[in-house]
């Protein structure tokens, strides 16, 4: 295990869910949930950048600047660490967060995404060498989460503050196995690897 890089993905931005559907289409069983709030919250539109209904209105401002406040917080942390992101990767995350935080399509019932949270995710990317592209959503609270489908088989990995992670898998061998836990970010790769852990973070 290589140590761990203290610092500050690829995704696919066309990952989106509906205000019609706003649970976790992770996994549809109730019984692989392991908290009934777990629920994205994602703004925005299906097909790749979000699609604007019009200007932002005066009763939106507050909103607007609380969103721009925080997407702004991540890239400027981003920067500082940007020498180990290929610049290809940092930008679609960047567009990524603009598209999760459009203000005329945000849900007001969540919060924007927590720097501490996105601190996670990107240490995640650096330390594990995850070169697939996982869809991002964003958390109620705030928290980064990722997905990763292969057939029926489906990760999920919340990326909580101060690296701290929850996982959900689900792998289909002779039958349909359902796993989930909570692991430090520097052991995510290890206590998934009997679930293909090379699989969903190098596309092997």
């Amino acid at each position: 295990m290589q140590p761990m890089i203290d610092f500050a993905r690829q995704f696919d931005p066309s990952s989106r869910f509906s205000k019609e559907n706003r649970l976790s289409s992770f996994l549809k069983t109730s019984s692989a949930v392991m908290d009934p709030a777990w629920k994205p919250v994602v703004s925005g539109s299906s097909a790749g950048p979000a699609m604007r209904v019009g200007p932002v209105t005066a009763e939106k401002e507050p909103v607007a600047a609380k969103l721009f406040s925080a997407t702004a917080s991540a890239k400027i942390w981003t920067s500082k660490v940007a020498m180990h992101l290929d610049r290809a990767v940092r930008d679609r995350i960047f567009r990524q967060l603009d598209i999760l935080h459009d203000a005329d399509e945000w849900i007001d019932d969540g919060y924007p995404v927590l720097l501490e949270s996105y601190k996670t995710f990107i240490r995640a990317l650096v330390h594990h060498h995850i070169h697939t592209r996982p869809s991002l959503s964003l958390m109620p609270s705030g928290h980064i989460l990722a997905m990763w489908k292969d057939g029926q088989d489906k990760l999920s990995v919340e990326f909580m503050p101060y690296d701290k992670t929850r996982w959900m898998v689900q792998v289909k061998l002779d039958d349909v196995e359902r796993a989930a836990g909570l692991s430090s970010l520097e052991r995510l790769r290890e206590v998934l690897q009997p679930y293909g852990a090379d699989r969903w973070f190098n596309g092997s």
